[in-house]
């Protein structure tokens, strides 16, 4: 049955290393990580953790993001959105109603955007200076599952290019 047949190379996370937080946990606890990033300053008496209790209450974060990307947008800046298609967390199709109500005009219809001759994804653009991309075969820390495709999303972004649109790349 297709239940019981071995998936296909690449269509899983077995790469994924469960243990990752625990590595970047310890280098940004690091003196000389903390040194270079001019974090910690302070000398607090706790370490960096990526989840804390330390901050018992947190009544200042906004529902939604949406009135920051068109602030940014408003100034110039070139923004991506991209979102893990294998997101349970903030689901692509969450990101796409949001995107829907910011009222924007595609400058390019949703399509696939390639590296390594596979589909990394889906993307599109907006004329506001928005590009909205999936990262195909990503969860909610898409460099942590996909770091090629990631790679190629920032040094895209990084050039101002767009993402590959044929399966040359």
């Amino acid at each position: 049955s297709t239940l019981t047949r071995r998936p296909k190379r690449g269509t899983t996370i077995r790469e994924f290393d469960p243990c990752s937080d625990h590595y970047v946990q310890a280098y940004l606890n690091r003196p000389e990580v903390q040194a270079a990033l001019h974090a910690n300053a302070t000398k607090l008496p706790y370490e960096w953790q990526p989840c804390s209790s330390v901050i018992k209450k947190w009544n200042d974060s906004p529902t939604t993001m949406i009135p920051l990307i068109k602030g940014l947008m408003g100034q110039g800046v070139r923004v991506w959105v991209f979102s893990g298609d294998m997101d349970g967390r903030i689901p692509v199709t969450s990101t796409k109603y949001s995107l829907k109500k910011m009222n924007l005009t595609a400058k390019t219809a949703w399509h696939p955007w390639y590296l390594g001759g596979e589909v990394g994804g889906y993307t599109e653009e907006y004329r506001e200076k928005l590009t909205f991309a999936t990262v195909r075969g990503a969860g909610h820390q898409v460099p942590s599952f996909q770091p090629k495709r990631s790679l190629s999303l920032f040094i895209h972004f990084l050039n101002d290019t767009p993402l590959p649109d044929t399966s040359r790349y």
